[in-house]
């Protein structure tokens, strides 16, 4: 932690300090001092160190450190305790093997880049460098059979963090968020339970930030606001948005969070195709229940309550 509390001084200060203050304030030998600094610099961060004036911090690099994402970040719970890769084959794998081996709720598991990203029916899901790619470990004392709520929830807290920045951003049933018609964000949970009980969730989320997405029907941050985003601050308001979201969810229950899904729905009152259990069902999105199901009013005038399946937007029926 040593050199977390090094850099807040140097971020704190916007001046140049001593090694001997450093080392002063921390309690800590010159030696460590700058070694501790030597780490940073190798880490990217550019700091100024000039003889008899000391160290200043001049910029900070495009990565999402634990450092960076904790420094002013207000929350109780998510982002607390940070697992950070550059590269991993998949976040939802550390976090799995973190949360069997009782990491706390609120773990978040970050990486710059996955080599096994995966999305919904084990598709593959591209995860290149400059996106936001995260799994975060929950533990709500909730039956099961409510899991799903879950991805409705996390979908919800995206879109409000997207609409901070300006971004017209809406959802589609089941997990995913477009912004003009295009995906920007996919949503993923895995859950480990007993019959009545749940153990832990893991909730993956995928946001594309200042990455290159290949293809036509995905769309950036970026893309769609013209600049390039700062995606610590973006991080740190979608945990903020996540986590007030989550507390109230376990506080009042789902049906708060199912009025503001059902506010920022792209998919209600479409005409819809939806493949479920090898079965196509094809009608109208009237609605989502409590549980997450999808329901569907279909051309014989009946609704056919759909749990999980792919879903595709219709021009027409």
């Amino acid at each position: 932690m040593t050199k977390e509390k090094i850099l807040r001084i140097l971020r704190e200060s916007g001046d140049y300090i001593s090694g001997e203050s450093l080392a002063d304030m921390l309690g800590v030998s010159r030696a460590a001092v700058w070694k501790h600094v030597h780490m940073l610099i190798k880490d990217g961060y550019r700091i100024d160190v000039v003889q008899g004036k000391g160290y200043r911090l001049m910029s900070v690099p495009d990565l999402l450190y634990p450092s960076e994402v904790r420094y002013g970040l207000q929350t109780r719970l998510l982002g607390k305790n940070i697992v950070h890769f550059k590269t991993t084959p998949s976040t939802i794998i550390v976090a799995r093997q973190l949360a069997e081996h009782g990491a706390e709720e609120g773990t978040t598991v970050i990486a710059e880049m996955q080599t096994q990203g995966k999305g919904r029916l084990g598709r593959k899901f591209v995860t290149p460098p400059g996106g936001l790619w995260m799994s975060i470990i929950l533990r709500p004392q909730i039956d099961p059979m409510h899991a799903p709520n879950i991805t409705l929830l996390a979908a919800v807290s995206v879109t409000k963090a997207l609409r901070r920045v300006g971004l017209e951003a809406a959802i589609k049933w089941p997990n995913d968020v477009l912004v003009n018609g295009k995906k920007i964000c996919g949503i993923l949970t895995e859950m480990s339970a007993e019959t009545d009980a749940v153990n832990y969730i893991i909730l993956s989320i995928g946001v594309n930030v200042n990455n290159e997405v290949p293809l036509e029907t995905a769309t950036t941050m970026k893309a769609e606001l013209g600049r390039e985003v700062d995606r610590v601050k973006f991080m740190q308001s979608l945990l903020e948005t996540l986590e007030a979201d989550y507390l109230r969810f376990k506080e009042e229950g789902f049906t708060p969070i199912l009025w503001s899904w059902r506010r920022y729905s792209d998919t209600l009152g479409r005409p819809v195709e939806v493949t479920y259990q090898d079965e196509m069902v094809t009608g109208v999105a009237q609605d989502v229940d409590e549980d997450g199901s999808l329901l569907v009013k279909t051309r014989d005038g009946s609704i056919r309550k759909i749990v999980s399946g792919d879903c595709r937007h219709l021009r027409s029926l």
